[in-house]
Order: C-alpha cells, then sequence, then structure tokens
C-alpha cells in the first residue's frame, strides 16, 4: 500500500463545511490501496467544534500528526490547547481581526502554519516511505506549505482546490498589489504540482486561464455526501416537526453575501397577497443567527414561525435534514462567480428531500435542474423568490412535492469519489 501525506488545516475536531472533504477522503483511500498521513494543526481559537466528526475519525484509524503552529488563533490561544473549546472569539470581532490580517498575512492568516508544516513534512519523510503529498485548500497556506515540500524532497504533489485562489470572491475588494502577491504564490505552488484537483472543470478552466503558461494535469472531483452519514440516526433528530405546516430548513451559518433577507421578506410579501398561509409555514435554523438576523424575523413579525438551534454537531445536523419537508440556501454570488457551488448543496443532495435554492443563473442552479427535486429562486429577478415559494407551498398542499433523480443523487457519493481520487493518485505516481 502507498502512503500520501495530506496536508490540511481545517480537520476534526474542527466543525465546519471544509472539514468534510479530507476526512470523508481519508476514511476511504485506504480501500483503494493508499494509506493516509495526516499532518494538522492543534485547533487553536477555532468557532466550532464537532464530537461526532472527532468520534468518526477516531473509528478510521488514520495516522495523524498534530503540530503548534504560530498563527494568531494559536498564539491568542496560548500554551494550554486543552482550553480552546472554551476560547472562542465574537463573530463581529472575527470579522475585524480577519480583515486586518488580511492586509499583512499572505497568502492567508494561517500564514504561521507553513513553516512548521513544511519543518514536520521534510522529517516525515526522511524517515517514513511516502509516495505523494496532496494539499487543500483553502486556507491557500497548505498549499505554499505542500509546494515547498514537494520541492525539498522531490515528491510528487497534488493541489486540491474547495474554492478559486486568485478569482476568489473573498479578493474581489483586494488592492492591486495585495492581487499581485497572491497571483505570484499561487504561480510558485503551481509551478510545482503534478495535478490539481478541483470541484469541476470550471474551476479548472479558471486556474488555467489565469495561468496560461503554467501546464498542470486537471481532474474534477466533485464534492459530495456519505451515505453512511444517513445511518443510526434514530433519536438523533432535534428539529421540533410543526404537523400540518411545511417545514423549512436551513443548515449552515450566514455570511456577508448570503443572509435570509430575501426569503424571510418574501414570504410576508405572499402572506400579505394572500398568496400563501404563514400559519402553515415554519422555518428551521441550524447553525445560529446573528443579532441582526434575529431582530429583522422580530420586525417582519416571523418570530412565532421561525426556530433557531444554534450550532449543533454534523451527526445532529444531518438527522435534522431528514426531518424536513423543503431544505434551502442560498448563494448570492453575481455572474462572475458563477462556479460556486457550496459543500451544504451536496449533503442537501443526499437526503433526496426537495431542496429550494435563492441562485444566480450558474454551476448551483444547473445541479438542482438535474436533481429533478430542485426549484430555483433566481436572485437576479426578486421578484421569481416569492412565486417560487408560492409554487412550493401550492404543491405542499396538494401533496404533490417532487421526488428526486436517485441515480442523479448516486453520482455524489463520497466513496466513489475517493475512488476517483485514487485513480489520480495512482497516474500522478507512476509518471
Amino acid at each position: 500500500m502507498k502512503n500520501v501525506l495530506f496536508i490540511v488545516y481545517y480537520f476534526p475536531p474542527m466543525g465546519g463545511s471544509g472539514v468534510q472533504r479530507p476526512l470523508k477522503f481519508v476514511k476511504y483511500l485506504r480501500e483503494f490501496g493508499w494509506n493516509p498521513i495526516v499532518l494538522r494543526p492543534e485547533p487553536g481559537i477555532y468557532s466550532h467544534f464537532d464530537d461526532s466528526l472527532e468520534r468518526e475519525l477516531k473509528k478510521t484509524k488514520v495516522e495523524v500528526i498534530s503540530l503548534q503552529p504560530q498563527t494568531p488563533f494559536h498564539v491568542a490561544a496560548g500554551s494550554n490547547q486543552e482550553k480552546y473549546r472554551e476560547r472562542k472569539i465574537p463573530d463581529w470581532l472575527a470579522k475585524i481581526v480577519r480583515r486586518f490580517l488580511r492586509l499583512f498575512m499572505f497568502p492567508d492568516n494561517k500564514k504561521g502554519w507553513i513553516e512548521p508544516a513544511y519543518q514536520k513534512a521534510v522529517e516525515i519523510i526522511e524517515n517514513r516511505d511516502v509516495d505523494l503529498i496532496f494539499s487543500t485548500a483553502p486556507p491557500f497556506s497548505n498549499h505554499v506549505a505542500a509546494a515547498k515540500i514537494s520541492d525539498q524532497t522531490n515528491l510528487p504533489l497534488i493541489l486540491d482546490y474547495r474554492d478559486l485562489w486568485l478569482n476568489n470572491h473573498f479578493m474581489d475588494d483586494m488592492f492591486g498589489w495585495q492581487k499581485r502577491r497572491m497571483k505570484k504564490l499561487e504561480e510558485f505552488c503551481l509551478q510545482r504540482t503534478k495535478g490539481v484537483t478541483a470541484l469541476d472543470d470550471f474551476m479548472i478552466d479558471d486556474i488555467r486561464s489565469c495561468y496560461p503558461e503554467i501546464d498542470f494535469n486537471g481532474f474534477e472531483v466533485s464534492h459530495g455526501f456519505d451515505p453512511e452519514d444517513f445511518e443510526n440516526l434514530e433519536g438523533k433528530a432535534t428539529l421540533e416537526y410543526r404537523k400540518g405546516k411545511l417545514n423549512f430548513l436551513y443548515s449552515g451559518l450566514f455570511y456577508e453575501q448570503n443572509q435570509p433577507d430575501i426569503l424571510l421578506k418574501a414570504l410576508v410579501k405572499a402572506a400579505n397577497e394572500n398568496a400563501l398561509n404563514l400559519e402553515q409555514i415554519h422555518l428551521h435554523f441550524q447553525g445560529g443567527l446573528d443579532v441582526r438576523i434575529q431582530h429583522l424575523v422580530e420586525k417582519l413579525g416571523l418570530s412565532n414561525i421561525v426556530t433557531d438551534y444554534g450550532y449543533v454537531n454534523h451527526e445532529i445536523a444531518t438527522a435534522n435534514l431528514l426531518e424536513a419537508d423543503v431544505l434551502w440556501m442560498i448563494s448570492n454570488f453575481d455572474a462572475k462567480h458563477k462556479q460556486i457551488k457550496s459543500g451544504k448543496l451536496f449533503e442537501y443532495i443526499g437526503t433526496g428531500k426537495p431542496i429550494l435554492g435563492l441562485l444566480h443563473p450558474g454551476e448551483a442552479s444547473r445541479l438542482l435542474e438535474q436533481y429533478g427535486a430542485g426549484f430555483v429562486g433566481n436572485l437576479s429577478t426578486p421578484e421569481k423568490v416569492q412565486s417560487t415559494l408560492e409554487t412550493i407551498f401550492e404543491q405542499w398542499e396538494k401533496d404533490q412535492l417532487p421526488e428526486a433523480n436517485k441515480e442523479f443523487i448516486a453520482l455524489f457519493d463520497r466513496k466513489k469519489l475517493t475512488l476517483k481520487l485514487a485513480k489520480i493518485f495512482d497516474k500522478i505516481s507512476s509518471q
């Protein structure tokens, strides 16, 4: 069996969407001839920890090597990492800190992870039989560390993109000098890679267009869902299902570009026009609503139809998905970022439940159309959001909500996607 060194930052006990992809890869890789050795940082200060993902990792018995890097989040946590779970930055302060650090830290605020990861990885490779290096990003500090490791050891490197780097939407408000520096760092990494994996061909083409002079192998490996996550969930759900009502569930956090305002206001407008009855609807949120959203809910008079469960671990979150009538998401990015597909969408797809996507035309809306049980509220035409909600309500009243395409769902099985990744490892390591 060959060994692959995984360079990761977001990994259990951390929670959140960025953890899922590397965790599921290492869970299944050994079934396809590759033994993962995971190099990760100690968590430091972090927003959410997930005990269910930590238990899942322990069951895999994968070798995990942890380091104490010098990122701001680790310096602030101090030397006693046992208390990291108790020390969290408030959301408002975290936003200010992130914006400030972006001015000085490249490629990101995890820069203090690069050198410790590099030194430890070289030590591992000197003492172990490692065949390949795999890095997943963001954070893109992972890619910089991995490129340095590959440069030093001459081992083949694969860079995995969960998001774009240079053309990431977070880069839109950066100064020109910042973007030029970012481009040099990404160029440094791509010049040293044997292959790039990304969520779709659109992302690979975007990377190629930014660096036409660099030749690399590009491979599409989509996000997905793990069927095992939907097993043995009896009694795990915390969602308080309202019988006789249409139960919507949003899972995850809201970000600056993606807020629930348009859905909340569209529901109120539709109710005022007698197109639907708010007394027959309930909105569930897991992930946490900030103070601004809570005030908006109250202002719109929706407090009696909204339940906020706060942050829940992945196991409970998955169980709750299966309880709802309709799952919904929002991705309010313009045409420039039409390739963005949230990992949340694939977890939703795994349930087979009806899905409402508040989206601009792009990759995510295309997937929902193929899914068979998808509804797209086109954000480019706000009145379409209201009419889509009215359609869902009407179909629910008639017990005619659509069923999903099972063959399409099966395309995103994490185990099948890991087999695809293993074949890429085979190809790159044999060159």
